[in-house]
């Protein structure tokens, strides 16, 4: 097992939901990853499952980027359920995916959106982070 990658970035490589899997097995062994990039591929919802799977484990991984992925609606309600066992991630960007364009960003006890209107589904998301994330004292979700 790898002790010193801090930051992996695999965006723009066409993986699809085997290397997430891949990735996923990675993530719960590793302890030093603290950011995955792993946009513009073609992960569709049981690729990000696999990863909130590993989630439940890991506890170093701050930043995951999974947007300009084939992500929809099933997949990130399954995700925001991995996520409430999860008090590390801190930024998490599903954007440009299948569902309404959704960052989300934890940083010094803040969280703040950077998106459009997202309807139900960025509120179920937001609000499985916030369960699980107990410092946060300000919430921003203006458009």
């Amino acid at each position: 097992i790898n002790t010193s990658l801090q930051t992996l970035d695999v965006s723009h490589n066409r993986i699809s939901d085997d290397g997430a899997a891949a990735i996923s097995e990675c993530l719960k062994k590793n302890k030093t990853l603290q950011e995955i990039n792993i946009s513009e591929n073609e992960i569709t919802s049981n690729g990000l499952i696999k990863i909130g799977e590993a989630l439940q484990i890991n506890t170093s991984l701050q930043i995951l980027d999974v947007s300009y992925n084939r992500i929809s609606d099933d997949g990130v309600m399954a995700f925001s359920n991995y996520l409430k066992s999860n008090s590390t991630l801190k930024k998490f960007s599903l954007s440009w995916n299948s569902v309404d364009h959704l960052v989300v960003d934890v940083t010094n006890q803040s969280l703040n959106m950077s998106t459009k209107q997202f309807g139900d589904i960025g509120i179920i998301v937001i609000s499985s982070l916030l369960h699980c994330n107990t410092n946060v004292y300000k919430l921003d979700i203006s458009c």
